[in-house]
């Protein structure tokens, strides 16, 4: 942040300390995306938007449009902090081109395991990799002068219940796994918010847990605004004691002039008042939101071009070569004739899961089987068979609705309660979607009061069929064809309106509907609330399998491609999954095909660690996570050879649901979930139950061939400059080789422990380009932290003394170079 003339004088805190009480309406937000001003501080208010794929609208307008970025869990497998850094960038700069002061992101926390919802915005299953990673991106974001909200501290790796649960988590893995990326990114990138999550920690809701957040400000020294997820909140002054700055969404129900109140009261403390305006008053200067101070001059701006090639680029890298028997990749088209394209995500790639933070794509989106006929010419015929149907029902605009006027879309239109008893329309649009949220006000009717929400979309019907209609919304709905009710979904449960929002929840019916024009109405009448909601979507249901079309393509095409994976409401915020397979349809198609075509070729498109039961049947294996918007340009890029896939597995791959860390573990009665029954979790819980994963953390082929010829660790003077800064001056130099006959990227990782520790901890890692026939020594960097070891006698840091093995390798499960030092 810089400072103007107006501001020379004097400091936030001493301008925020100047007048009694002054400033709490800061503390509390305006509306669903932005904070409140304060005009006598000079603050204006500031526009908070959700991410991390991409700018999140804040009307939650499918017509508002970002760039969608890789995930978390893709942008994880790239292991390149630079890379991550220029995703961060480029985020920044969506968000300083739409007025935003700062973005809801990164997430950092861990997924415990390959059933979590939100997995696919998290980095990685290891802390260590997660905090670098998550301050690359900060650092990125941050220097465009737009602000992290650094989510979700802590334990916020379960959906079920988030509202409620209970994370019951013993100090040891509290400190040293699920808070650690939190503080290395305090540490290395000093986001300028921290937001706490919904759930309880040891009882306490984070947004009101002083222990945790003392934790931030007085250990870390965290000098940023402590923000409470939207509608974290329920106790003035629990939360304001415990030491939250900022409670959202507005109008604030217990932070804002409350606060005031409960210090005039005697309940909470002037100066903790005082502490959070000076912090709110802090990202107003650091953003340049307030009067006399203005934001970083943006580090880098990309044009259009550069934009989209740096995401197909990050695509690309993000991609893990499983398997690549008989080298078949790359593709090489002068030995094909006919090229097979089967699977559904070939066509509707899934580029996020289904959560409050949906981003529509801005600009061209080119699909894969687009992007693959693009780069295989006229040469090879490419040929296409999706092999499965959708599982679940789609928004009618994805399925050619119009108005009843003709026009293509849906027709929204919001009404006065039935009790009015009046029909006129308060507001009428046609819109290209058929999920519709409100934060606040509701269109044409305002906030704070009831109202109905209403959609009518026509479906032209080419046959008779039978058909799958839903409806679903945060009150009472109704769904009516051809003008005949034929079902009543009630209102959800007031404590989980939240989650049928994030879900875009619906209840379905069957019906047998005849060819010709078909009018759908979902109606939803709801009462004053602080967010409504109404959803409406469709399907038909298939009269023919049509797994058999693709097998017989299969069968006479030179090579196939099967592109398979996950939809958007796979993954889901407010719900986690039973299972880490994928659907049935997907592994019977990827089998048939495979039997039928030696020359199989597989992409998955998931972003979470999933079950691959017929991974030795098939030729090579790529796994695409949720790559962002250039995933077609960027697959047919590395599978032409054009570009190389170099990255690596950021979460272990078990081979069955029974080996995830903590399986067939749950809730409590008490909604409480013991995390003891899950530790360790990720690569750790399979060195510590010596299983085999399918594929462990950190593995990764490429186009060439890498090796490790020699490592040592150089610690002449290993440095304890104190406990809690753990050990630094500890380095390993390694010989690199590239043995193969392509250019191509390695990375190096370092696995440590202490003496007598039964699992080792990633504590470094380096990624290197080697030219064919290429040999280099590097040097990496052993993390300082990871020599840490909490105690808790002392409730303090340690570092055990005695022998350490550190072992240089290429993933987890690599017996690698054994090194020692001693501390």
């Amino acid at each position: 942040m810089t400072r103007g003339p107006a501001a020379e004088a004097s400091t936030a805190g001493e301008e925020v300390g100047s007048t009694e009480f002054s400033g709490a309406e800061l503390t509390g937000g305006l509306n669903g995306w932005s904070t409140t001003a304060s005009p006598d501080l000079g603050v204006a208010e500031m526009v908070l938007l959700d991410g991390p794929l991409g700018i999140v609208s804040k009307a939650m307008d499918e017509r508002d449009t970002s760039l969608m970025m890789p995930s978390g869990t893709a942008l994880g497998a790239t292991w390149n902090l630079d890379l991550v850094t220029e995703i961060g960038e480029l985020i920044g700069q969506q968000g300083l081109e739409r007025g935003v002061s700062a973005i809801l992101g990164p997430n950092l926390n861990l997924p415990r395991s390959p059933l979590t919802g939100r997995g696919f915005e998290m980095f990685s299953e290891d802390p260590y990799l997660t905090g670098v990673l998550g301050a690359a991106w900060v650092n990125g974001l941050q220097s465009q002068g737009v602000g992290s909200c650094t989510k979700h501290v802590v334990a916020n790796d379960t959906e079920t219940e988030r509202r409620r649960m209970n994370s019951k988590v013993d100090p040891v893995s509290l400190r040293e796994t699920y808070l650690r990326p939190f503080e290395a990114t305090v540490r290395q990138a000093n986001p300028w918010m921290l937001m706490m999550a919904y759930n309880r920690v040891n009882g306490t809701h984070c947004s009101q847990h002083g222990e945790l957040i003392g934790i931030l400000k007085d250990e870390w020294k965290y000098d940023g605004v402590v923000v409470s997820d939207w509608y974290g909140v329920d106790s003035t002054v629990a939360a304001a004691r415990a030491g939250l700055d900022l409670e959202m969404p507005g109008p604030a129900t217990f932070l804002g002039t409350r606060f005031a109140d409960a210090v005039a009261e005697g309940t909470v403390p002037e100066s903790r008042l005082h502490d959070a305006v000076k912090r709110v008053t802090r990202l107003a200067e650091r953003t340049g939101r307030r009067t006399g101070w203005h934001a970083p001059v943006p580090a880098r701006l990309r044009t259009p071009s550069e934009q989209r090639d740096l995401l197909a680029r990050a695509a690309a890298e993000s991609f893990v070569l499983l398997e690549n028997r008989d080298e078949v990749l790359p593709l090489n088209p002068s030995t094909l004739r006919t090229l097979a394209i089967v699977g559904p995500n070939a066509t509707k790639p899934c580029f996020q899961g289904g959560t409050f933070a949906t981003v529509r794509p801005e600009g061209e989106l080119v699909t894969p089987l687009e992007a693959l006929r693009s780069a295989f010419g006229p040469d090879v015929e490419v040929l296409y068979e999706p092999g499965t149907r959708s599982s679940s029902p789609q928004p009618l605009t994805e399925i050619g609705s119009t108005t009843p006027d003709g026009t293509p879309g849906v027709l929204l239109e919001i009404l006065p309660p039935a009790s009015a008893e009046t029909e006129e329309i308060l507001y009428r649009e046609v819109r290209q979607a058929s999920s519709f949220v409100w934060f606040g006000p509701v269109p044409g009717l305002g906030a704070g009061v009831p109202g109905r929400a209403r959609i009518t979309a026509r479906l032209r019907l080419s046959a008779a069929g039978r058909w799958q209609l839903g409806a679903g919304g945060t009150g009472l709905t109704s769904l009516r064809v051809d003008g005949k009710g034929v079902l009543d979904v009630p209102p959800p449960a007031p404590d989980d309106v939240m989650g049928v929002v994030a879900r875009a929840e619906t209840q379905q019916v069957v019906l047998d509907l005849p060819a010709g024009d078909i009018e759908v109405v979902v109606e939803m009448a709801f009462e004053p609330g602080r967010v409504q909601a109404i959803t409406a979507v469709a399907a038909p249901e298939s009269t023919h399998d049509p797994l058999e079309k693709a097998v017989d393509l299969a069968a006479r095409a030179d090579a196939v491609v099967v592109i398979v994976g996950d939809e958007q409401s796979s993954s889901r915020e407010s719900a986690d999954r039973t299972t880490a397979a994928l659907e049935p349809s997907a592994d019977r198609l990827v089998e048939a095909v495979a039997n039928v075509n030696p020359e199989t070729v597989v992409v998955v498109n998931a972003s979470r660690a999933v079950l691959l039961p017929w991974a030795d049947k098939v030729k090579a294996l790529l796994m695409a996570w949720f790559p962002g918007q250039e995933f077609g340009r960027a697959l047919a890029s590395v599978l032409t050879g054009n570009a190389a896939p170099t990255g690596r597995l950021p979460v272990t791959f078990p081979q069955r649901n029974e080996d995830i860390p903590g399986w067939g573990t749950s809730l409590d009665a008490d909604l409480t979930l013991d995390y003891s029954a899950g530790e360790p979790i990720g690569y750790r819980h399979f060195q510590a139950s010596r299983q085999a994963p399918r594929y462990p953390f950190g593995y990764g082929l490429g186009y060439s061939r890498f090796e490790v010829l020699e490592a040592a660790v150089a610690a002449a003077d290993p440095r304890v400059s104190g406990p809690e800064e753990g050990v630094s001056g500890v380095a390993a130099h390694v010989i690199l080789s590239n043995s193969g006959d392509t250019p191509g990227r390695d990375v190096v990782q370092i696995y440590g422990r202490a003496d007598g520790e039964p699992e080792s901890r990633l504590m470094g890692f380096a990624a290197v380009h080697l030219e064919p026939g290429q040999q280099r020594e590097v040097q990496i960097a052993v993390d300082p932290f990871g020599f840490r070891r909490w105690n808790t006698a002392t409730s303090s840091w340690t570092v055990p003394k005695g022998d350490w093995e550190l072992r240089v390798a290429r993933h987890a499960a690599d017996p690698g170079i054994l090194c020692r030092i001693r501390l």
